[in-house]
């Protein structure tokens, strides 16, 4: 799994993927709560992982931790 806050689908820069400050609020929300809800999710899903599969997958232990401490809406 990638330790990028976006999906391989969403690599625009988050200022591209909430559009224009002139886009409609209701658009703007719905993008941003999509955006920390795939984060929350994959955060989730390294804090679940285990010794013997991060080494497996010869992922920094240390690293994964610091990412999967951070809130939601930090990126």
């Amino acid at each position: 799994m990638p330790l990028s806050d976006n999906p391989p689908t969403r690599s625009r820069p988050l200022s591209r993927t909430l559009g224009h400050p002139n886009r409609p609020f209701p658009a703007r929300a719905i993008s941003l709560l999509s955006i920390w809800y795939g984060r929350a999710a994959g955060r989730r899903t390294i804090r679940e992982l285990t010794s013997e599969q991060m080494k497996a997958l010869d992922l920094d232990p240390v690293a994964l931790r610091a990412e999967a401490e951070k809130p939601f809406w930090r990126a």
